[in-house]
């Protein structure tokens, strides 16, 4: 494992609108910083796995079925080959530019983990997506007496070293809250870096779901 280098995790599914543009980001990270790149195809069927196919600087995983965004970061996890791991979705609601923001990682500083957020305050209400996160993460801080002000946000960075694979059980969306609460009990200092952020809609390729709130419900909760 490296002591410098990064594995960037980004799962994805039917993404054949955003591929292009994702890969020409994520070539600065691989190619001239030297960072491992690994996508996991989630069982897409849209043309995404062949386009990642003839891209040369990444290290791709392909799920044959669509298991859900748990399922494909834990096999990100389990090939990552650095001990420095960043996890970022690759619909590009967030810019690719925050992955900058989260290579800060740092044992000698105490910076062991960062959470991206998408708001600087936990009280952002524009819409109801927006109303959902903030009663996650309301609940979240309540449970927890922790402060962060985005429980639901994809990008975070943290040591592979400092989590246990195995013990992560949420097969779909409920593995953002599962992991901020595995990181948020083992950590008293969590770093919080604030990410350009455009929320998309159905019609260009949203995957969440009202119905997947039943499912980060029961991973905040068990």
């Amino acid at each position: 494992m490296s002591n410098k280098n990064y594995s960037i995790i980004i799962p994805v599914y039917n993404e054949i609108a955003n591929i292009s543009k994702l890969l020409n980001d994520l070539k600065y990270f691989s190619v001239h910083k030297h960072n491992e790149i690994i996508i996991i195809d989630d069982g897409s069927n849209d043309g995404t796995e062949l386009a990642l196919k003839k891209c040369s600087f990444i290290n791709l995983l392909v799920l044959d079925t669509n298991n859900g965004k748990g399922v494909a970061i834990k096999a990100g996890l389990n090939r990552a080959q650095n001990n420095k791991i960043i996890l970022f979705d690759g619909d590009l609601e967030l810019s690719t530019n925050g992955i900058k923001k989260l290579m800060v990682l740092d044992k000698d500083r105490n910076v062991e983990c960062v959470f991206g957020s998408r708001y600087k305050t936990s009280v952002c209400i524009s819409n109801y997506w927006d109303l959902g996160n903030f009663a996650f993460t309301a609940l979240f801080n309540f449970i927890h007496k922790s402060n962060i002000t985005d429980s639901l946000c994809c990008a975070k960075a943290f040591y592979k070293s400092s989590i246990d694979i195995d013990s992560l059980s949420s097969q779909k969306f409920g593995i953002d809250i599962e992991l901020t609460k595995l990181l948020t009990s083992r950590f008293t200092k969590i770093t919080t870096v604030y990410l350009k952020y455009k929320r998309r809609n159905y019609l260009e390729g949203k995957k969440l779901h009202l119905i997947d709130g039943w499912s980060i419900l029961k991973s905040l909760l068990y």
